[in-house]
């Protein structure tokens, strides 16, 4: 099964340039970084500037390896200063799904 890792930004003030910076990290690492198999984010309706980053890897272990590399940390450093505060991060392994 996968592993999936959300990480949550409060007090985001610009949605585009968050949009824009995790589009940034896919075009740059698809293939490259261990395990990455995607990710999306999310705007959460119920509070004004928290997004949910969630990026899907092959494995925890592959997860671990790419959160070691230096553009792992760069991309973290940028998302920072996107938003008030540090962000946090939840760690997922995935029990079941039904898409196909």
């Amino acid at each position: 099964m996968s592993f999936t890792q959300i990480i949550e930004l409060d007090g985001v003030h610009d949605e585009q340039a968050l949009h824009e910076h995790t589009a940034s990290w896919d075009a740059e690492q698809a293939g490259v970084a261990p395990g990455y198999l995607g990710s999306r984010v999310f705007a959460d309706t119920d509070a004004a500037g928290r997004y949910l980053v969630v990026v899907d890897f092959s494995s925890a272990e592959e997860a671990a390896r790419n959160n070691e590399r230096p553009e792992t940390a760069a991309w973290a450093a940028t998302a920072r200063g996107l938003a008030n505060g540090e962000p946090a991060f939840h760690n997922l392994r995935e029990v079941y799904t039904t898409y196909r």
